[in-house]
Order: C-alpha cells, then sequence, then structure tokens
C-alpha cells in the first residue's frame, strides 16, 4: 500500500463537512469525480452493489463521524485533528494503492492525524480506550514518525464505523519486523505487515 498522504482537511468553524469528508489531491490531479456514488452511477443493473449507492455511503460517513470522528475531535480540539482520507471511489482508491475492498470505498473508514506534536500513538490509544464503538482501528506505520507541516509522509490512524459490525479490531501496519516481533502472543497475528489484535501502540517501540 502506497503511503503517500493527501493535503490535510481541518475543520471549518468547529466540524467537518461532507466536501472535506470527500475530497482527495490524487481525484482532483487526475480529474475524477470522488462524489459517493459516482462508482453505482458506473454501472445501473439492478444486481450491483447497493452500498456504492450515494445515500447508503452518506449515511455510514454520517455514522463514522457521529460515533468516532466528533469524540476525538470533543477530546483534542478541532482545531489539532486534522483528515487525510476519508471516502474514495473505487478508482481514487486504486490509485493510492488500497485494498480492493477497503473500508474507504463506503464511506466507512478515516485516516486522522493531530497536527499539535501529539504522537500517533497517543492518538491510537485514547480511540483503543475510549471509544465506545469501531470496526477497526490501526496505527499507521509509526515508522514514519509522526504528522509535520512540511513533510507527506508520516505515521497515522485508521478508524472505522460499521453499524451491526463493530468488533473493535486493534491492529498496528509497520514494515519494521521488531514493531511486530514485540506483539507477538497467544492472541495477536500477523498478515501482511498488519498484526491484529494487539492491545495498545507502544511508543517505547520507536525509541529503541
Amino acid at each position: 500500500m502506497k503511503t503517500l498522504k493527501s493535503p490535510i482537511q481541518r475543520a471549518n468553524q468547529g466540524y467537518f463537512s461532507l466536501k472535506q469528508s470527500i475530497y482527495s489531491n490524487i481525484a482532483h490531479k487526475n480529474k475524477i469525480d470522488n462524489y459517493p456514488g459516482s462508482d453505482y452511477n458506473i454501472n445501473k443493473k439492478a444486481y450491483q452493489n447497493l452500498e456504492l449507492h450515494k445515500d447508503n455511503i452518506i449515511l455510514n460517513l454520517h455514522r463514522l463521524f457521529k460515533y468516532c470522528i466528533n469524540p476525538i475531535a470533543n477530546k483534542f480540539g478541532n482545531q489539532n485533528l486534522a483528515l487525510t482520507s476519508v471516502y474514495r471511489n473505487k478508482e481514487v482508491n486504486k490509485i493510492l494503492g488500497g485494498v480492493e475492498n477497503s473500508q474507504h470505498i463506503y464511506g466507512y473508514a478515516a485516516d486522522i492525524v493531530l497536527t499539535n506534536n501529539t504522537p500517533s500513538s497517543t492518538l491510537f490509544n485514547w480511540c483503543r480506550f475510549n471509544i465506545p464503538n469501531y470496526h477497526q482501528l490501526i496505527w499507521e506505520y509509526p515508522e514514519k514518525g509522526d504528522y509535520s507541516f512540511n513533510v507527506n509522509n508520516f505515521s497515522w490512524v485508521h478508524i472505522s464505523y460499521i453499524k451491526g459490525n463493530n468488533d473493535k479490531i486493534n491492529s498496528v501496519s509497520s514494515t519494521i519486523p521488531k514493531i511486530h516481533k514485540a506483539y507477538q502472543d497467544e492472541n495477536a497475528f500477523y498478515l501482511d505487515n498488519f498484526t491484529h489484535r494487539i492491545e495498545a501502540a507502544n511508543q517505547q517501540l520507536l525509541e529503541k
């Protein structure tokens, strides 16, 4: 998966807008329609995936922000929370190197950072222990370092919400073997640069 992040989107007057949720620098550069429902409208045959309909995606985004993003913003301050990627259609997702069935294409997931020098591990751990319901939480590539305005590659946190399917899966993605090795226990398991079922993000792993 490519890890180059899009320009961050900050809350406007205390709230994130739908426009910010669907903005993509990749879509803009490539003149791709990244509005929810664009995948659905490509093929209007009766058997197509109704989950890709505009109304479903927008409802998913509403739930994601209500149950996950807004509580995070209330804790850390809207001015300190930024979006790097939320909704993206299949074409944008493919360019970014996302998995084929990415949660982002349904409006289930957001990639977020804090812009006030707070480590991504702190953001991950707060979500882990304070957000009552979420589907998946991922500490993404912590070895890249935390967000800075003058770099394009940095660590972020992925969080998703799926109504009726919020199992609170906690994971870390990394290309550094020692990070995965540190989480080897009877509960965690490694698959394709991800270790799943971790207990918490361990910032000390980056300092050794």
